[in-house]
């Protein structure tokens, strides 16, 4: 199993012959578009791996879970409780961080990349109003982006 440099490494190599195909085929209109669909694939190329105890992408995913659940409990809960949200955060954490779960299950399965890319792709198109063209074609590129990791993952 290669470590998240590699797949970051070679999922550039990914993004460079996407973004220069997109460039001569005149199919980018708008950068700040482009630049998130790269932030997508390269988050796309490593985030197979949250289903591992030690990977990185788990212990971010860990925080920014703890901290969404801490704000909503802060919101919806008297303000005498506001002592107890260190605690929610502290138990929020552990929870996400060391959930038991599987490596190498769902999240490293084709169909759940394609949908998982398409739910995405999807979202992103009707926050920028996508064409029908341009959602297949950053749908493809966030798809290859996890797709690198799957492939990676076999050697």
């Amino acid at each position: 199993m290669p470590k998240w440099k590699v797949h970051i490494l070679f999922n550039s190599m990914l993004i460079f012959f996407w973004v220069k195909l997109l460039l001569s085929l005149n199919l980018v209109n708008d950068y700040i578009i482009l630049i998130i669909m790269i932030f997508f694939s390269y988050f796309l190329s490593i985030f197979p791996d949250i289903d591992h105890s030690r990977s990185p992408i788990r212990r971010i995913f860990a925080v920014i879970l703890a901290c969404v659940f801490t704000v909503y409990f802060f919101l919806n809960l008297s303000f005498d409780s506001i002592l107890l949200l260190p605690g929610y955060f502290v138990l929020l954490y552990i929870l996400f961080r060391f959930f038991p779960t599987k490596h190498k299950g769902i999240t490293h399965k084709f169909w759940f990349s394609t949908a998982f890319s398409f739910v995405i792709a999807t979202t992103l198109g009707i926050i920028f109003n996508f064409s029908f063209i341009n959602f297949i074609v950053y749908f493809l590129f966030m798809l290859s982006g996890y797709l690198s990791h799957l492939f990676l993952d076999m050697f």
